[in-house]
């Protein structure tokens, strides 16, 4: 995990503690990245202060309403926005404003649309459960490469999503669900197969993947569900390894080099 001299070093330059947020998520678009913090207090001045201190050209500072703030302006050539609402929410926007503005009509409740959880793909999977730690999302349909991932599964569905949540014994659980229109036929072996090839590849080796136990897996006819135990040390030290690099980047903090080795390229899907 991250070392608590990277995490001070991170809240200072941004002024957001990971530690403290209440949660967080990342979404990423062909034209550019959002991050939204939750904070665990109304503390979004200090970050909005960073933020427009990082800025090389100055900020465009918006307040439209009392309790919400806009920031605009780019770091090193990048378009960088900020949307800060009630102090509490913070949606940053790498790469296009527009999609701090559309965290902004949201807050000002100018959209109707669905959120991506309810869109067409990703209504399809169930639920997280409440206390799981992290979630990560993949709307599909799939198409070109990934197609082809998982023996051909990928091809077949409508999204892929991963819920991470703790278990017994220092162990993380992994869920791995695939919904879409299946024919059970012999779908349950590719995923076995796509599974053993996953933990025997680098990328499943740098997270631990090859230390699984307690795996599963159920299939039906529109649901095909992996889940797994892994040691929580293996799986955080491999997120690190894997993120650790472009967490300067998140903020448009380019050219920061960590300390430690260069982590080696993932595996392209099957």
């Amino acid at each position: 995990m991250l070392d608590a001299e990277r995490l001070d070093a991170f809240a200072m330059l941004t002024g957001i503690d990971l530690r403290e947020l209440e949660a967080g998520a990342i979404a990423g678009y062909d034209l550019g990245t959002l991050y939204v913090a939750a904070l665990h207090a109304p503390d979004g001045g200090t970050a909005r202060a960073r933020f427009q201190e990082r800025l090389t050209n100055g900020a465009q500072v918006k307040q439209p309403r009392p309790e919400l703030y806009r920031l605009l302006g780019t770091r090193a050539g990048a378009p960088l926005a900020l949307v800060s609402v009630h102090d509490r929410l913070l949606a940053i926007a790498a790469g296009d404003p527009s999609l701090a503005r559309v965290a902004e009509a949201y807050a000002m409740r100018r959209l109707k649309s669905p959120t991506a959880l309810h869109g067409v793909a990703l209504s399809t999977l169930p639920e997280a459960p409440s206390d799981t730690l992290a979630a990560v999302y993949f709307p599909g349909p799939f198409s070109g490469e990934w197609a082809r991932g998982a023996y051909g599964l990928l091809g077949s569905a409508q999204a892929l999503g991963v819920a991470v949540e703790a278990a017994a014994s220092a162990s993380l659980r992994i869920t791995v669900t695939l919904v879409g229109d299946f024919t059970l036929g012999d779908e349950r072996s590719r995923l076995e197969h796509a599974w053993t090839d996953l933990q025997s590849s680098s990328t499943g080796q740098l997270f631990g993947l090859d230390q699984i136990k307690k795996m599963s897996i159920v299939a039906d006819l529109h649901h095909l569900t992996w889940s797994g135990e892994v040691p929580a040390t293996a799986l955080v030290a491999g997120l690190r390894a894997a993120t650790i690099a472009n967490v300067p980047e998140m903020f448009g903090e380019h050219g920061v080099e960590p300390a430690g080795s260069p982590v080696e390229p993932a595996d392209q899907p099957r």
